[in-house]
């Protein structure tokens, strides 16, 4: 028998909202609008349970987001929130059937008032900064895919180019945030830092977000420095020096030759050599340039206008670039100098890794991490390697869970007040400790919010 259910509930939507939405119904909208960024995990591509949407309601006005939520309210039906799908850990593939909501038309009516920018959901990146040139201000941290939706970067990023100097997501980058609750009212709520923490890389289970306030930072002029060093280690000892500039780089990393042979082919890549690039001060360039010829290595590049391009060879955007050669691979995160000087180790722990160090900012101060990528042979292989980085003391992360697990006393709150009948995103949000206790590996459920050094 043919499933009615979603043409009928696409006519009563689209008959409520009007204009100020667009309602899909049809396989191929519901099949698309569920697909995201979550192979760069095989072991999600591969496990996660996938249920589609009964309707796709693109909203765009404020008014169109409470209208849906007071009907969600009214029926019981979950909602799922959605920019551009750019999220890299299943946070918008629905778990129950329901409506999909899509905000990246969403977008604009941007301002800046005492250092702090707000945007509507939809806004993406590039059209941020280009509102910002000639501010003389920057945001204080961005994510490494320009077209993603500043909403979706909230709800799922947690660090990015910037983070070395300022921390991640919910370390006040988020300044403030405008929720629509799903209650019957459905009146829109302002939280301001730290109460916007819960809401921060919670995969859109407690509220919907329908404005975003971003701290930004005096503008820097900023080159991207490209080199050539002996090897992992001594581009270590390199990258520890560099991090103690101020102002600290805003993008640093580390690449082993087998990982950087999977980057496009570029003059500042030496064939066979481990890479080291950053993006520093202008006036840091020969600073620079000393601390690598000093370590037996040689700059590539000086180039002003690779800034930007860089940011696209750090966080998860490597594995989405070493995968476009390499589709087998898989990366795990290791946070902390304690991971400097255990190259054996990781081989041990993953067969035929390759590494790549990046600039991250821990509760200390800016410290260093490892990505870990090898080839993926078999989940439980996957699972024993990171414990066995566990076991030695080091702090691992794994990005290959689509729960929400950490700093769950604030986060449930948050969807008690917004989501008191836990209608968004269902599944994503273990309600209470007892089922939080009962999901399994919870060691692995994504990335850390704490970086340790």
């Amino acid at each position: 028998m043919p499933d009615t259910l979603p043409d009928a509930l696409a006519e009563e939507l689209q008959a409520l909202l009007g204009d100020a939405a667009e309602v899909g119904a049809d396989e191929a909208a519901r099949k698309a609008a569920t697909k995201d960024f979550s192979w760069v995990s095989p072991i999600i591509h591969g496990s996660i349970p996938r249920t589609l949407p009964d309707a796709v309601v693109t909203v765009r006005s404020v008014d169109a987001v409470r209208a849906l939520a007071r009907f969600a309210h009214e029926r019981g039906i979950p909602l799922t929130a959605r920019g551009k799908g750019t999220s890299n850990y299943g946070q918008i593939i629905p778990l129950a059937r329901g409506i999909m909501v899509d905000f990246h038309e969403l977008a604009g009516d941007i301002a800046l008032d005492d250092g702090v920018v707000t945007a509507l959901p939809g806004t993406t990146w590039h059209d941020l900064f280009a509102f910002l040139e000639g501010t003389g201000r920057e945001p204080a941290m961005f994510p490494t895919t320009l077209n993603s939706t500043v909403a979706g970067y909230v709800g799922g990023g947690a660090g990015g180019p910037g983070s070395i100097e300022h921390g991640f997501n919910h370390e006040g980058f988020v300044q403030s945030l405008t929720l629509v609750p799903v209650t019957a009212d459905a009146e829109p709520v302002e939280v301001r830092f730290p109460e916007t923490t819960p809401h921060v890389h919670a995969f859109g289970t407690t509220g919907l977000i329908v404005r975003v306030g971003l701290r930004t930072v005096p503008a820097l002029e900023r080159t991207a420095v490209f080199a050539s060093v002996p090897d992992l280690d001594a581009g270590a000892a390199m990258a520890l020096e560099i991090l103690r500039f101020r102002p600290a780089p805003q993008i640093l990393a580390v690449t082993e030759p087998e990982l950087a042979a999977l980057f496009p082919e570029d003059p500042g890549f030496e064939p066979g050599r481990t890479n080291l690039r950053a993006v520093v001060d202008v006036d840091q360039a020969d600073a620079v340039r000393e601390i690598v010829e000093r370590g037996g290595g040689r700059v590539t590049g000086v180039r002003p206008d690779a800034v930007r391009y860089l940011a696209t060879f750090i966080n998860n955007h490597t594995t989405v670039r070493a995968k476009a050669k390499r589709p087998e691979l898989y990366h795990v995160l290791v946070r902390g100098n304690a991971i400097l000087g255990k190259r054996a180790l990781i081989a041990d722990a993953f067969a035929d890794a390759t590494v790549q160090l990046e600039g991250i900012r821990g509760p200390e101060g800016p410290c260093l991490m490892a990505r870990i990528l090898a080839p993926h042979r078999d989940d439980a292989l996957v699972h024993a390697g990171m414990d066995r980085l566990r076991a030695e003391g080091l702090a691992v992360d794994s990005p290959h869970s689509w729960v929400v697990h950490e700093d769950m006393p604030p986060r449930w709150a948050a969807a008690d007040r917004f989501d008191p009948l836990g209608l968004l995103n269902p599944g994503k949000l273990p309600r209470d400790r007892r089922a939080a206790e009962q999901e399994p590996r919870a060691e692995d459920h994504g990335p850390s919010t704490l970086s340790p050094c």
